[in-house]
């Protein structure tokens, strides 16, 4: 799986307190258990504050950037967390299921410019923000997704198990 290193806000501000490590120099000297934490943090911020995002009042730039951030939040957790799994069997499985939602919705994040990988990673359109209706997203992204809210338990319990100090 590639990880596409990003200096986008929402990336950043998903990361919060571990902003620094969305470059990916830092990411390198970051220990697995800090790394795949701080990830699994981003996703669930992503997941909550794209849930509140109106995407109605959100310019085309704006929603092709939070839609990016969204998919490199995930592929960082599925990264980390496959590199933490030796670990701890409950990020191992919480990997596999984040990896199987994709796979699960595929057809659905097509129809929101997401393509899913044969390894689970999300990669977007570059012009999925042109090409699809800023409805669309707002449906995809609500709080009662059930992909969405999946994917935040997925992304709880990696966070529950990783020790930051492996």
């Amino acid at each position: 799986m590639s990880i596409s290193v990003t200096n986008s806000l929402s990336l950043r501000i998903y990361y919060g307190q571990y902003s620094a490590l969305v470059k990916g120099s830092t990411r390198k000297d970051a220990s697995a258990g800090t790394l795949s934490f701080a990830d699994a943090s981003a996703l669930r911020n992503a997941v909550r504050r794209l849930q509140d995002y109106k995407f109605e009042d959100g310019t085309e730039a704006e929603i092709q950037e939070k839609l990016k951030a969204f998919s490199d939040a995930v592929n960082n957790t599925l990264d980390s967390g496959t590199n933490y799994a030796g670990n701890s069997s409950s990020v191992k499985n919480a990997v596999s299921k984040i990896k199987n939602l994709n796979k699960e919705y595929a057809s659905d994040l097509k129809k929101i410019g997401i393509t899913v990988g044969k390894d689970g990673s999300l990669s977007v359109y570059e012009t999925a923000s042109k090409l699809y209706k800023k409805e669309k997203f707002s449906k995809f992204f609500d709080k009662d997704s059930k992909y969405l809210n999946d994917l935040y338990s997925a992304a709880q319990r990696i966070t529950r198990r990783v020790d930051v100090r492996i």
